[in-house]
């Protein structure tokens, strides 16, 4: 089965200042159970890297996404929307904490809430976050809801 994962987590120097997240027991784990993992990052790709940071923000009642002085929210909201698009046989997607294309539950600043990032809203594969993979019964908890939205679109697609 093939699960999206945010690239810096994956190892991969995409971070907004050329560093990574590399979760390496997560990549063994996915690894020792036949998982794919395929590594993703909007703001890579629409900005490339190094790149200025990204920060959430609400004006009016309208999230942001400051870069400068540019709001790019709908750009990562696209970008999210084209990854998932591009990888229809994915069955989950590993992000991670904080990211403004990748938390699952990220800080808006002057909103008093947290949102999830367009990589969790703009899908309905199963989702999580690093931070949330840390203990074993974590993961094959993850795993489970992986297999049964596998399982479920199998038959939907039969």
């Amino acid at each position: 089965m093939k699960i999206l994962i945010s690239s810096c987590v994956f190892g991969n120097k995409v971070r907004w200042n050329g560093s990574d997240k590399l979760s390496q027991e997560i990549v063994d784990w996915a690894e020792r159970i036949g998982l794919e993992l395929i590594p993703v990052c909007p703001e890579h790709e629409l900005f490339g890297t190094p790149r200025k940071p990204i920060r959430l923000q609400s004006i009016e009642g309208n999230v942001m996404a400051s870069m400068g002085s540019d709001d790019v929210y709908h750009q990562l909201i696209g970008k999210a929307q084209e990854i998932h698009s591009s990888h229809p046989d994915a069955a989950g997607f590993i992000g991670i904490s904080k990211s403004p294309s990748c938390g699952i539950a990220v800080g808006v600043r002057k909103l008093g809430t947290t949102i999830k990032a367009p990589m969790h809203s703009e899908t309905d594969i199963p989702t999580t976050e690093i931070s949330q993979l840390r203990k074993p019964r974590d993961r094959m908890l993850f795993l489970d809801r992986v297999v049964k939205y596998y399982s479920s679109r199998a038959i939907r697609q039969n």
